[in-house]
């Protein structure tokens, strides 16, 4: 743990350490020595309860004013507005979480490239922000300031980086090219950013319009279609088959609600996940995106390792790295295989291309530039080639499901209007004879 170095004003240092006080938190102990006190956290309570005051009022007013059997109308559209809300609230917060990671990680390949003092650089940049963004960047200063390395301190202060920088920052700790591997991290995520962002507006579109159909359509199935029956019932009017086979329908759901309703969580839940995960979206947390998205996994390792090759440094080291440190926990096992099989003194290109990590016109591509003397850029290009890849066919898949999802849609918001607007026609008609 370093020392806190006294120095009197406009005095050279005197090389005394001061006694540190070990009755106060590491990030406590660092603000006063750098004379950046955490500002008080903004009233967002004080915001939330006025917001919160404003909705009910708006509410009961609202019940007031045409009825309280409309009470149940009103909470639905309030319940679609906290929805948008939140929504709007996590585009916004991921746009300022994105923006601060990528000032993190170019102050510290800054500081890490010119030998400046880590938790200094980092508390300088604290701030630039308030509340708990600047907590949390004071954290990893005091942190790094309390003596853990910097990949240690990043991982233990989850979301202030993506996963994928705090695998390259242990990899470029082990070859000594810590600026190159955070500058590595925070370009290949500007370049995968502009596919993800297609993918989760139109998923987040589809997601929505789903969730307002089903919130509709249960409104209708429980408060209308009875009152319907019963007055079709005292006209004497038979109802269409159409209209037969939805009352069928929404019986059938009423009765096994139990099972429906956790779909209709999971929508919701995905649609409030979906604008917040722009800056969390490479952290390996959605099973099926990880394992559909594959090749992202193979981008990530190369660049990696291509620290290692141009360092010089043995591969099977940097191996090692990966399989102790990767975020998805099925990949760490391929490189652990892969490892002990370099180990073995098998070849790695060779090692990863058993193991399904990297394809076999990759790994020809690979041995071709090892023999040129070029292998760390052509590890790079491959990665870069294979998000460009990844990211076309995602946007192709995007284009040509999006029109049929819509269409769909189309289809059955027109079958549920006509099968409530035919009977009111047949009705009409009815009384219209008589």
């Amino acid at each position: 743990m370093s020392d806190v170095w006294e120095v009197d004003e406009g005095e050279e240092p005197q090389g005394v350490p001061a006694p540190r006080r070990q009755d106060k938190p590491a990030a406590e102990q660092l603000d006063e020595e750098l004379d950046l006190l955490p500002s008080p956290p903004p009233s967002m309570r004080i915001w939330q309860m006025m917001g919160l005051v404003a909705l009910v009022a708006v509410a009961l007013a609202l019940a007031l004013a045409i009825g309280f059997r409309a009470l149940p109308l009103v909470i639905f559209g309030g319940f679609l507005s906290l929805i948008a809300g939140a929504i709007a609230m996590g585009v916004v917060a991921s746009g300022k979480r994105l923006s601060r990671q990528d000032a993190l990680l170019s102050i510290m390949a800054v500081a890490a490239e010119r030998g400046m003092p880590m938790p200094l650089t980092i508390a300088a940049l604290a701030d630039q922000y308030s509340g708990i963004g600047r907590r949390r960047i004071l954290d990893l200063a005091a942190s790094l300031h309390g003596g853990r390395s910097l990949p240690e301190a990043l991982e233990a202060s989850p979301g202030l980086v993506s996963k994928d920088a705090v695998l390259l920052a242990y990899v470029g700790q082990q070859t000594g090219r810590v600026p190159e591997a955070l500058r590595m991290a925070a370009s290949a995520r500007a370049s995968q950013m502009p596919a993800w962002v297609g993918v989760v507006a139109r998923l987040t579109y589809f997601l929505a319009m789903l969730l307002v159909i089903e919130t509709i359509t249960g409104f209708i199935l429980y408060y209308i279609v009875p009152r319907m029956e019963v007055i079709f019932k005292d006209f004497g009017v038979p109802l269409p088959g159409i209209t037969l086979f939805v009352i069928g329908v929404s019986h059938l759901i009423i009765e096994y609600f139990y099972l429906l309703s956790p779909l209709l969580l999971l929508n919701i839940l995905l649609l409030l996940y979906l604008p917040y995960s722009f800056s969390g979206w490479f952290d390996y947390d959605v099973p099926f995106f990880d394992r559909l998205l594959r090749r992202r996994h193979a981008a990530l390792i190369l660049r990696a390792l291509s620290l290692s090759v141009g360092s010089k440094t043995p591969i099977e080291q940097a191996m090692g790295t990966l399989a102790n440190h990767y975020p998805a926990w099925w990949m760490r096992r391929k490189l652990v295989a892969a490892e002990m099989e370099v180990q073995h003194g098998g070849p790695w290109i060779d090692a990863l291309v058993r193991r399904g990590i990297v394809r076999r016109g990759e790994a020809e591509l690979l041995q071709s530039a090892t023999r040129v003397g070029n292998l760390a850029w052509a590890m790079r290009e491959v990665a870069d080639a294979g998000d460009r890849r990844t990211a076309r066919r995602l946007q192709v898949v995007i284009q040509t499901l999006f029109p049929a999802v819509v269409l769909g849609l189309g289809v059955l918001v027109f079958f549920i209007t006509a099968a409530f607007f035919i009977p009111l026609v047949t009705l009409i008609e009815r009384l219209a004879e008589v």
